[in-house]
């Protein structure tokens, strides 16, 4: 049997997929459904101290896309996207702190973890939290300096970092505060990703995790008004090349023992191998989630086995970085090729 299992952050993975935060990682049931579908880790709902942030929550709307851009309702529509605006976790965070600690203790009887995440609103109360869910017996924690709606909230409910000088010193600051494995998820939509990326690695971060949905905006020609009525976060499928880029260009930037995560487009077991070749030790995975609940998790599961197996991989992680290691630049390829 292949053996599954992956390095990350310091910790072992009993395999490389992780639930990432949405709506369906917020309550007790949902995470310890998610760690009984086969999850080596899943990401609570992301949380700050930020009434606003809090209350867009209440105004979250998900419109699932079919391959024209018309709404889909069946959400395993081939090249189906979805599209959405959300907020922050609205429990009070010692009764959060409570759940999540009962939730990852749990996940621990399983060989798995449950996630604590971060979105900083204010940095002296990002450390202090930060500090609060070390304090709680939570195994992990997840500072998300990526996410796609801060352009969007009200200023100062929720901080989208896009500047490597800022990564660095959000990620010290937590870093300073706090031992335990840290992920720093990071956006790639409109930075420079690899100066992030190496300014967060190097301020602290036991691993990146990249790149998260970007924003889009997208008129319905019925109604001649945005869909949602809002910009929005939008993801799929599609979006896995996009990721995977970043992925191999990171690993190219910061070596092959880079802690790299993927995230956005991951659909299928062979996705999850195609994030490993590319130079991530493990995929996050959401929308399938989202639309097929613990069971598209379990299928993630089943279809990584099969196919370990059916390749004779007697370990998972030899092929970390494969692919990117035999990447061309555009010269090179011309040479093979015999051109000039």
């Amino acid at each position: 049997m292949s053996d599954l299992s992956v390095e990350l952050a310091g910790l072992r993975l009993k395999n490389p997929i992780i639930c990432g935060a949405g709506e369906v990682t917020r309550t007790s049931a949902q995470l310890r459904a998610a760690v009984d579908a086969g999850a080596a880790a899943v990401v609570a709902k992301s949380a700050n101290e930020s009434e606003a942030a809090r209350a867009q929550l209440a105004a979250a709307e998900y419109v699932t896309l079919d391959a024209d851009w018309r709404p889909a309702g069946d959400p395993s529509t081939p090249g189906a996207s979805l599209m959405n605006r959300s907020g922050l976790e609205p429990t009070p965070f010692p009764e959060w702190l409570a759940l999540l600690a009962d939730a990852d203790a749990y996940a621990a009887r399983g060989d798995a973890y449950v996630i604590a995440s971060l979105i900083v609103a204010d940095l002296e109360q990002a450390v202090d939290m930060a500090a609060q869910v070390e304090g709680a017996g939570i195994r992990c924690l997840e500072l998300n300096l990526g996410a796609p709606h801060g352009g969007e909230a009200e200023p100062g409910a929720i901080e989208t970092v896009r500047e490597a000088e800022r990564a660095a010193e959000v990620v010290a600051r937590v870093r300073r505060a706090v031992g335990l494995p840290l992920l720093v998820k990071l956006t790639a939509d409109g930075v420079d990703v690899l100066a992030t990326a190496a300014a967060a690695l190097d301020a602290g971060a036991d691993a990146l995790v990249i790149g998260g949905r970007p924003l889009g905006f997208l008129p319905d020609p019925a109604t001649r008004r945005p869909v949602l009525g809002t910009y929005a976060a939008i993801g799929g499928g599609w979006a896995l090349p996009l990721t995977l880029r970043w992925i191999a260009k990171a690993r190219g930037r910061l070596g092959p023992d880079a802690p790299l995560v993927a995230t956005n487009g991951v659909r299928s077991g062979a996705d999850v191998i195609r994030c490993l070749l590319a130079g991530a030790r493990a995929a996050q995975a959401y929308t399938v989630v989202h639309h097929g609940g613990p069971p598209a998790l379990a299928s993630l599961v089943a279809e990584l086995t099969e196919a370990a197996e059916a390749e004779g991989l007697d370990r998972l992680a030899d092929l970390v970085g494969v692919a990117a290691d035999h990447t061309l630049t555009y010269a090179e390829a011309a040479a093979t090729k015999g051109g000039a």
